[in-house]
């Protein structure tokens, strides 16, 4: 036997854990997911509509179902069958299960609302002044297709030192200023993603080396306990016996 049932986990989930995006996850991946801060609040506030009138619906069908309840138990006083007064009882416990997934999905909506209106309410301080900020014309969209294209073609080039056929043809069909800004925006930021890149790893090869000159088996990192300090443990090991080795030599001299 198991000292903890899976009707325990069950119950926890439902109360404390959060099926959806976390506020972290709607951050980085929805609102950040678009390069301009005006496709950032069309798509925020696309996100809140259809949640908000997704939770209206959950809360109308949870009152159905407790109705459906409260009906099935009424005529359960007055049902002499014993088979159909079975068979209600079970459509009861059925329905009481279903109401627990309903708080579930509301707890989701909720949770997910408030991250998006969190975002919202930081950066405006009425209805009016985010109607103002959602205006959008067509020179807003001119600038976030030159953003957005701009951004993939610079993945192309980080990772492969060419602009991809897929993204190159995408840009061929932009107006011919646009399409020089647009390469223009993917030099930029290839070129600054891979200095920065290059200082980290520059930061990180004197530990690389001496793990290739230590005559040591090759060892693969992974990612267990990544979330004690945003570091591999095959890398803080290196580090670790580094600074332990500069002491012994530290101590050596003095000596």
């Amino acid at each position: 036997m198991y000292n903890i049932s899976s009707d325990a986990i069950e119950a926890f989930v439902e109360s404390n854990m959060d099926y959806g995006m976390t506020h972290e996850q709607i951050k980085n991946f929805v609102v950040n997911s678009h390069v301009t801060d005006k496709r950032k609040l069309r798509q925020v506030l696309v996100e809140v509509e259809r949640r908000n009138h997704d939770r209206k619906k959950c809360v109308l069908d949870r009152t159905r179902k407790e109705i459906e309840i409260a009906r099935l138990k009424a005529r359960l006083e007055v049902v002499e069958d014993p088979f159909e007064r079975q068979l209600m009882e079970c459509d009861i416990q059925e329905f009481e299960l279903d109401l627990n997934k309903f708080i579930v999905t509301l707890h989701q909506y909720d949770n997910e609302l408030a991250a998006f209106m969190d975002w919202i309410n930081k950066n405006w301080e009425s209805m009016e002044e985010v109607e103002k900020a959602a205006e959008y014309t067509e020179e807003d969209e001119r600038k976030y297709w030159i953003a957005r294209m701009g951004k993939q073609a610079a993945m192309d080039v980080y990772t492969t030192g060419k602009i991809g056929t897929g993204n190159l043809d995408s840009i061929a069909m932009m107006r011919e200023d646009d399409q020089y800004a647009t390469l223009n925006v993917a030099m930029q930021y290839s070129g600054l993603l891979n200095t920065g890149i290059s200082k980290i790893q520059n930061e990180l090869r004197p530990h690389l080396d001496k793990l290739m000159m230590d005559g040591s088996s090759p060892r693969i990192p992974t990612m267990d306990g990544i979330e004690d300090s945003l570091n591999l443990k095959l890398m803080e090991q290196l580090s670790n016996n580094e600074q332990k080795s500069l002491q012994s030599t530290d101590k050596s001299e003095t000596e």
